[in-house]
């Protein structure tokens, strides 16, 4: 069945997934995907090269970031306590301000990770899509330590007031429940609010790699930017499934964890209509300068000097 991937990342994470964008649409292609997302953190470094890619195999490119996210940058955030935030540039203009909004959250950072605020997605960008009830997202968090219901929404309200209802989505993850019983709490309290408060859902599973049999290749990566050996009891083990999977498995999967299929159907659809809203085109090999105005006292200086060499 057709099914558009709305989260992964590309080795442009940094050791936090493996697999170049090119083999990443290459495999999209051979899977027969119309559709590839690529939601890089922190930046936007592998998108020229992800859409190029794309267009040359006839294949639609969604271009997102993935970035911390707090409710107000002005205050004194612990690490910790910076949640993430999936955009998404559904044209070439959101494309335009999604790169500004990242250059924003570079300059306000903690322990490295680059963080924007819900003023600077309303200010930077009239129209943009938010995904932000994810595996580290402040909701997720909230509802893993039983958190009140009230506390959970009026957060989501105040996101949904500054980006339109429409455009934020709550998100079920189709990984297997009966590994992880917090996922099965988490998605099921999701579901819940999203039917009380008309909220969209779409489902993914986060591909970080290509292949099921890179999962070994991709925690070696986690160790070496954790500064761990293969053989340390703390490293990272990732116990989910994080390979590009096809509908059939995403639906298999949601299917076995006992969710109803017209509903599983429907969420996969939902995950296909925003992609074919998608229509961003990147205008390639064209020069970009900005524009700058010189200050008049300081053209007036220049000229007085062009003026007397002239004469000399």
């Amino acid at each position: 069945m057709q099914f558009t991937h709305l989260h992964g990342h590309s080795t442009f994470s940094f050791l936090e997934a493996i697999w170049t964008p090119k083999k990443l649409v290459a495999k999209a292609k051979e899977m027969w995907f119309s559709a590839i997302w690529i939601t890089d953190f922190f930046a936007m470094y592998g998108a020229i090269q992800f859409y190029e890619s794309a267009k040359e195999n006839e294949i639609k490119p969604i271009i997102w970031v993935e970035l911390g996210f707090v409710l107000d940058i002005h205050w004194m955030n612990k690490v910790e306590e910076i949640w993430n935030v999936c955009l998404l540039a559904k044209n070439t203009a959101w494309y335009q301000s999604l790169m500004k909004i990242v250059s924003i959250a570079n300059q306000e950072w903690i322990a490295w990770k680059p963080k924007i605020d819900i003023n600077t997605l309303w200010k930077n960008s009239d129209w943009i899509i938010a995904f932000m009830w994810g595996e580290d997202s402040r909701i997720w968090k909230m509802i893993n330590r039983s958190e009140n219901d009230d506390k959970i929404l009026e957060i989501v309200g105040m996101i949904q007031e500054k980006l339109w209802k429409e455009n934020v989505y709550f998100e079920i993850i189709a990984q297997d429940e009966n590994l992880d019983p917090n996922l099965k709490k988490i998605n099921s309290k999701i579901l819940s609010m999203a039917k009380e408060n008309e909220i969209s859902l779409i489902t993914w599973n986060i591909y970080n790699y290509i292949n099921k049999q890179d999962k070994d290749a991709r925690e070696m990566a986690l160790a070496i930017k954790d500064n761990k050996r293969m053989f340390d009891s703390d490293r990272r083990k990732p116990i989910w499934e994080f390979y590009l999977m096809t509908g059939d498995e995403i639906k298999e999967i949601l299917l076995w964890n006992g969710y109803d299929e017209s509903d599983v159907d429907r969420r996969i659809a939902m995950n296909n209509k925003i992609a074919d809203e998608i229509d961003t085109k990147i205008n390639m090999w064209q020069w970009l300068f900005p524009k700058y105005q010189t200050p008049k006292d300081i053209a007036e200086i220049y000229d007085s000097v062009r003026d007397s060499l002239i004469a000399e």
